[in-house]
């Protein structure tokens, strides 16, 4: 089907940023994945981008030629880290304790919740809180919603409890919006023995390199036309075009030099599109007209950041 658009697997099931986090996020080098979580997906966008992308160069193809997004772009665009160790990620479970299965220990261990082994939360939750080597994102973000709406998070908080607040964060940011996976509900747990390192050794990673290799692996399984599904950091193609091409961002445009009192100054230059990421605000353009487009592309529409 011409017209079959690409869904989107992000979710927002993550728990709120609270400042009193902050110092952990910069430890680990990801403070600025704070400014990332909610952004409206243009989903036809991204399927006119699918459409063109060529798994032998990881490149999009125009009649003028190639284009791509690059290391350069995501650290500009996210300020993520792009220097350390590459990020590998391994679902052997621990060994079983006190009674429970490895990672339903693990996850006890480091956040003092027991996931149930079986059963689902309620009625409108049909997805179990662990399957297999993998657990909800949405189930361990409703418990500890429910836990911080009756014991609230301040700056005077014990710091293991900021610790924990961060880690589901990041739980949550991590596993549905930086890595998301078609099952965007479902964390692998073989991410929770980074999550639960120390901050030092989280921040000893290349965030941006995982990133970008998420991104051409979901746009390299999107260009299947049998594939209708991505995830990944999506946002981040999406920031990518409208600085790249510009006659395709929101009317609402923000100003590419920033005052020097910008609250973003000097961290995330994607962020100077937060607040132009509405529905109401995003670009107009039906997915024919995005192929249009794409088709008439000549290179001097195409600028550098």
């Amino acid at each position: 089907d011409s017209q079959t658009i690409i869904r989107y697997r992000g979710t927002t099931n993550v728990l709120p940023f609270h400042p009193a986090i902050l110092p952990f996020l910069k430890r680990a080098r990801l403070d600025s994945i704070r400014h990332f979580n909610g952004i409206q997906i243009d989903r036809q966008l991204i399927t006119a981008l699918a459409e063109r992308w060529r798994n032998e160069t990881h490149c999009f193809n125009f009649r003028e030629g190639e284009a791509t997004i690059t290391l350069k772009d995501v650290a500009i665009l996210t300020h993520l880290p792009i220097d350390g160790k590459p990020v590998c990620v391994s679902d052997h479970p621990p060994e079983d304790c006190d009674g429970m299965p490895g990672w339903h220990h693990f996850i006890h261990s480091h956040l003092g919740v027991k996931v149930p082994v079986k059963g689902c939360v309620d009625a409108t939750d049909r997805m179990p809180p662990m399957r297999k080597h993998q657990v909800s994102i949405t189930w361990l973000t409703k418990y500890f919603r429910e836990h911080y709406e009756s014991h609230p998070l301040t700056e005077e908080s014990p710091e293991d409890e900021k610790e924990r607040y961060a880690r589901v964060y990041l739980i949550g940011m991590i596993g549905g919006v930086l890595f998301s996976k078609k099952s965007s509900n479902l964390l692998s747990c073989g991410w929770l023995r980074i999550i639960f390192s120390s901050w030092e050794e989280m921040g000893e990673y290349s965030w941006a390199s995982a990133c970008l290799a998420i991104i051409y692996n979901n746009l390299c399984n999107a260009s299947n036309k049998a594939v209708r599904e991505v995830g990944g950091a999506m946002f981040i193609v999406q920031f990518w075009v409208w600085e790249h091409m510009p006659w395709l961002a929101p009317a609402q445009r923000p100003d590419r030099d920033w005052p020097i009192d910008h609250p973003l100054r000097g961290e995330a230059y994607g962020g100077r599109w937060l607040g132009h990421t509405t529905c109401d605000n995003l670009a107009q353009h039906k997915l024919e007209e995005y192929r249009r487009r794409f088709e008439r592309l000549w290179e001097g529409e195409v600028t550098s950041i």
